[in-house]
C-alpha cells in the first residue's frame, strides 16, 4: 500500500494509471466467485485448476487456455493458416499471455487495497440510461438487457461486477490530468530523423550446405537440450464424438404423396425461374432525338454504332440477365419485356428518361412441375420433419447414456455419425501435425479440454442439433525422445549453421570494404549482381528492402557499409549507403505537431509499461509449475522477473 501511495503522488503516476486502465480494459475481469475462490486457495494451496496465485487472486487454467486460444485464432487468421501450439511456444506466446494475466491480477489486487467502491445505485442508473437496453420510446427494457447478457454468456451479477470494475478504473483514470508535452526542437529533430531518405547499392551472398559440416551426435544433443520446448509434444486427448442434426436423420423420414403435393403448393415459387433478358438501353435528351435514332436502326444501322456516337461504353448501355422487377422504371420494363428477341422498341417515355431498348437475348420463365421438383422437394420436407424429430433422438440418446451404454453402441443403434479421435491437441492437430476433421471442431475441442476422463458432460447444442463428446484418454505433454525427432533437430541445427555461415561471409566482406575494397570488386569476386535502391526511409520496408536490411542500412553513415540476413535464412546482403538526404522541416508544420503528439503517446505507453512491471514485481506471484508443464510441456517462467 505504501508503495502505491508514494507512486501516486506524482503527475507521472497519474498518467500511468490512466494508461494502465486502457491497457488492461481488453482483459475484462473474472467472475466474483472466482475472486472469492482465489482468496481461499491462497491459504489452502493450489486447487486442481489453479494455475497462478497473485496477491490473493487466482488465475485458473481454463482462463489462461481461453486467452491463448483467442490469440492463436487471431494469429491464424492473420497468417492465413493454422498457427500451432508448438509455434506459439517457440515464439514465447504462451509465457507472454501468462505474464499479461499475472500483471492484470496484480493491478486488480492493488486496486482492492485502495478499497475503491461504487454504489449499485449508480450502476443501475448507468444501465437504465444505456441506449442499448432501451426500447423505441427510450425507456429501459429488461428483456433487452437479458438478451444482450445471454448473447455474451454473462450473468446479471457478473455484468454488474464488470461495470463496477470499469467505473473504478475510470475513477483512477480521472487522476491523469497532466499531459506530456515534448520540446518543439526535439519534435523537429525527430521529424528530420523520420523523414531522412537514403540510396544504396547492394549484393547478396549465399551459404550452402557444403559450408556446414555434418553435425555430430554431441552437437545434435546440445541442440536438442537447448530448445526442449521446440521438441515437446503438447497434451493430446482421445475423444469420442457422436452427433445428430437434421441432415443425419432426414433420409430415414417418410414423406407421403399428400405431403409432397401440399409442399409443392407451399413452395411453388421456389421452383419458379422468372424470365430474364439481355438488353441494350440507350437514353436520349428529347423524344425527337430518340425517334431519329430509331429511324436509323430501322434503316439497318447497328444500335451500338449510335451508342458509340453518344460516347457511351458497352458496359453503360448493356444489361445482362435482368429480370423485369429489377428495372426501376415500370414503363421501360413493360416495353423491354414485350419485345421479341432481336427487336428494338419505339421510343419509350419513362418516368426518368426517354429510351430505346433492344432485346438481344430472351430466357423464358420456367416453372418446374411437381414431378420435376419432387426429388429436391422430398429432401426439403424430410429435413423439415427431421428438425421436429431431433428432440426425440436426443431423449433416446440421453436415456441410453443414463444406462451407461457406450457411444459406439448408441450411434450404431440410432444410425448416428460416430468418430473416435485417437489423439488431438487443443489446437486441433494430431501427433503428425495434421489437421483433424471433426464436426463442430472448435466447440468440441474447447469443451473436451475443459473436461476429463470419466466425466459425463452435457451435449453441446449447436445449430439445430446436438453433439456428445467423451474424453477417453489424456496423453500428457512430454518431451519427445531425441531419436524420434532427430531429423527435425538435424534440420534445425543445419538451418542455424547456414544462418551463421551467411552472416560470417557478409561480415568479412563488410570488414574488407571498410578497409578500402570497393563494393564492385567484392561483388565481382563473389560473382554477385549489384543492385540499387532509392527512396529508402527509416523503419519502412519495400519489396527489395525488408526490416532488418533497412535497420542495418540506417545504422551507418553516408558511404558506410552494412550487412543483414535475408528472410530465407541462408542468404545475407552486403550494402553501401550512396546518398543521404535530410529534409527541411518547419517547426510549425502539421507533420511536426502530429509527430509531437505521437511521440508523447509513445512516451506515455513506455512509462505505463514500466509502471505495470513495477506492480508486477512487487506482487506475490506463485505459479503451479506442475500444471503449467502439463498444459505447455515447458518449464514455468520466472515468477518475479
Amino acid at each position: 500500500m505504501e508503495f502505491l501511495r508514494n507512486a501516486a503522488k506524482t503527475w507521472v503516476a497519474k498518467l500511468l494509471m490512466a494508461l494502465l486502465v486502457m491497457s488492461f480494459g481488453i482483459w475484462g475481469i473474472k467472475d466474483v466467485s472466482t475472486s472469492f475462490l482465489g482468496d481461499i486457495l491462497s491459504f489452502t494451496g493450489f486447487g486442481p485448476k489453479d494455475l497462478v496465485h497473485v496477491a490473493g487472486k487466482t488465475i485458473m487454467a481454463p482462463e489462461y487456455t481461453d486467452a491463448l486460444q483467442r490469440q492463436l485464432k487471431q494469429l491464424s487468421q492473420q497468417a492465413g493458416r493454422n498457427v500451432t501450439l508448438d509455434e506459439a511456444h517457440k515464439m514465447g506466446l504462451d509465457k507472454q499471455i501468462l505474464d499479461s494475466l499475472i500483471a492484470t491480477a496484480a493491478v486488480d489486487a492493488q486496486k482492492d487495497k485502495l478499497q475503491l467502491a461504487v454504489s449499485s445505485t449508480a450502476i443501475a442508473n448507468d444501465i437504465a440510461n444505456n441506449k442499448m437496453f432501451q426500447d423505441t420510446a427510450g425507456k429501459f427494457d429488461p428483456n433487452r438487457l437479458r438478451q444482450v447478457l445471454q448473447q455474451n454468456n454473462m450473468s446479471e451479477a457478473g455484468f454488474v461486477a464488470a461495470e463496477k470494475q470499469n467505473r473504478m478504473r475510470a475513477m483512477i483514470s480521472g487522476l491523469a490530468d497532466a499531459p506530456i508535452k515534448l520540446p518543439q526542437t526535439l519534435s523537429v529533430a525527430l521529424a528530420q530523423f523520420r523523414g531522412e531518405t537514403r540510396e544504396a547499392k547492394y549484393f547478396a551472398v549465399t551459404a550452402t550446405e557444403s559450408d556446414v559440416a555434418a553435425p555430430t551426435d554431441v552437437e545434435l544433443k546440445k541442440q536438442y537440450e537447448a530448445s526442449p520446448a521446440t521438441y515437446t509434444a503438447p497434451e493430446y486427448r482421445q475423444i469420442a464424438v457422436m452427433k445428430v442434426d437434421p441432415a443425419d436423420i432426414s433420409s430415414k423420414i417418410t414423406v407421403t404423396t399428400e405431403e409432397i403435393a401440399a409442399g409443392y403448393e407451399k413452395f411453388k415459387l421456389d421452383y419458379f425461374t422468372p424470365e430474364k433478358r439481355d438488353l441494350i438501353q440507350l437514353t436520349f435528351p428529347t423524344l425527337d432525338a430518340a425517334k431519329k435514332a430509331k429511324a436509323r436502326i430501322t434503316a439497318g444501322e447497328n444500335i451500338m454504332k449510335i451508342a458509340t456516337e453518344m460516347n457511351a461504353k458497352t458496359a453503360d448501355v448493356t444489361l445482362k440477365e435482368v429480370k423485369k422487377d429489377e428495372l426501376l422504371d415500370s414503363k421501360i420494363a413493360d416495353a423491354a419485356f414485350a419485345l421479341k428477341q432481336g427487336e428494338v422498341s419505339d421510343p419509350v417515355e419513362g418516368g426518368l428518361a426517354i429510351a430505346l431498348i433492344k432485346a438481344t437475348s430472351v430466357s423464358p420463365a420456367i416453372q418446374l412441375t411437381l414431378d420435376e421438383a419432387k426429388p429436391e422437394l422430398t429432401k426439403r420436407l424430410q429435413l423439415e420433419k427431421a428438425k421436429d424429430e431431433i428432440l426425440t433422438t436426443y431423449n433416446a440418446v440421453e436415456d441410453a447414456r443414463g444406462q451407461q451404454t457406450k457411444f459406439e453402441d448408441i450411434a450404431s443403434k440410432a444410425g448416428l455419425p460416430f468418430v473416435l479421435i485417437p489423439a488431438v491437441s487443443a489446437t486441433g492437430v494430431d501427433k503428425d501435425g495434421k489437421e483433424v476433421t471433426l464436426a463442430s471442431k472448435d466447440e468440441v475441442l474447447k469443451a473436451a479440454f475443459a473436461s476429463d476422463v470419466g466425466n459425463v458432460d452435457d451435449a453441446l447444442s449447436i445449430n439445430d442439433g446436438y453433439v456428445w463428446y467423451e474424453v477417453r484418454q489424456v496423453i500428457p505433454s512430454a518431451l519427445k525422445p531425441l531419436d524420434v525427432v532427430k531429423a527435425e533437430v538435424t534440420k534445425d541445427f543445419v538451418a542455424t549453421k547456414l544462418r551463421e555461415a551467411a552472416a560470417e561471409k557478409a561480415k568479412k566482406l563488410v570488414e574488407r570494404a571498410t578497409q578500402g575494397a570497393t563494393l564492385e570488386a567484392l561483388a565481382a569476386e563473389t560473382k554477385a549482381e549489384i543492385k540499387t535502391a532509392t527512396g529508402l526511409k527509416r523503419n519502412e520496408t519495400s519489396e527489395t528492402f525488408d526490416g532488418p536490411a533497412s535497420v542495418a542500412l540506417f545504422n551507418v553513415g553516408d558511404k558506410g557499409f552494412a550487412w543483414s540476413l535475408e528472410g530465407d535464412g541462408k542468404t545475407a546482403r552486403v550494402m553501401q549507403v550512396t546518398k543521404v538526404e535530410i529534409p527541411a522541416v518547419m517547426a510549425t508544420s502539421p507533420e511536426v505537431k502530429k509527430l509531437q503528439d505521437e511521440t508523447a503517446q509513445g512516451v506515455s505507453r513506455d512509462l505505463a509499461e514500466s509502471f505495470i512491471k513495477a506492480i508486477r514485481q512487487n506482487a506475490n506471484v506463485t505459479i503451479n509449475e506442475e500444471l503449467w508443464r502439463q498444459n505447455t510441456g515447458t518449464e514455468a517462467p520466472v515468477q518475479n522477473p
